[in-house]
């Protein structure tokens, strides 16, 4: 059985300068649900949904500055259903660009951090097509997504061609998690993820009886520098970007 078999994906993590603002901006422009803070990081759900679907972490000014140039996160691509997509919309999310598609409405917000966010609900962006206006009743009980997950991350990187053959090599092909990777310059492309306000860190979960040591095994014998919690209930490993990926329990 593949080391990989068994892992979900949960969340990109971002760090951002003002975590109450990017949260507003969260819960107002994308219908999440703040579930929980611990520390630093804030978790967010949807609001019919149990699972953790997105966190961020607050990283002061004094320890942590903006990106110089270009940023390694280049656009989040969230799903979500169609109907709530609309809701968001007419209920005054800002939207940098309006789409229709097969399903029905989607948009590009960006974040207080300068993230660009795409959410919709087709089988294929490519269905998409730009559009200046929404034509949708308002729900007076809408709250917010139901749900959603992060269906897509695209990358900045110096060298598509190395990243891509990074994931494939260390990780078999089989993470849970679609990246794509744009050719992109920029001083900070593979600066340490503490250093910026960027993204931080891929978060996948794995079952209470996965063998963590295995994978520290596997993934140190791929000379990738892992490192493993005393307790063996997180393993990590950096990306050629210095994009952390936690592996935990």
């Amino acid at each position: 059985m593949s080391l990989f078999t068994d892992i979900t994906f949960r969340s990109p993590v971002t760090r951002v300068e003002e975590r109450d603002r990017n949260l507003e901006f969260l819960q107002k422009n994308l219908g999440m649900k703040l579930v929980s803070e611990e520390n630093a990081l804030a978790f967010l759900s949807g609001h019919e949904s149990k699972e953790i679907r997105f966190i961020i972490e607050e990283s002061p000014a004094y320890r942590t500055r903006a990106v110089e140039g270009t940023k390694k996160l280049n656009c989040l691509v969230i799903k979500a259903q169609a109907a709530e997509i609309a809701q968001l919309l007419v209920h005054g999310a800002e939207a940098r660009h309006i789409f229709k598609g097969k399903e029905g409405y989607a948009f590009e917000t960006v974040s207080p951090q300068g993230d660009a966010i795409l959410i919709h609900a087709e089988k294929a962006i490519e269905d998409l097509e730009q559009v200046t206006s929404v034509e949708a009743d308002i729900d007076s009980a809408f709250k917010g997504l139901s749900d959603f997950h992060v269906e897509e991350v695209v990358l900045n990187v110096p060298d598509p061609e190395a990243s891509q053959a990074f994931y494939q090599e260390a990780f078999e092909g089989h993470l849970p998690l679609n990246l794509t990777f744009e050719t992109a310059e920029g001083p900070d492309l593979a600066i340490e993820p503490q250093m910026t306000w960027d993204i931080e860190f891929f978060d996948f979960q794995v079952p209470e009886d996965y063998d963590l040591l295995a994978l520290y095994d596997y993934l140190d014998a791929k000379d990738l520098a892992p490192y493993i919690d005393k307790k063996a209930r997180v393993v990590v490993v950096s990306d050629p970007s210095n994009i952390e990926i936690w592996f935990s329990k």
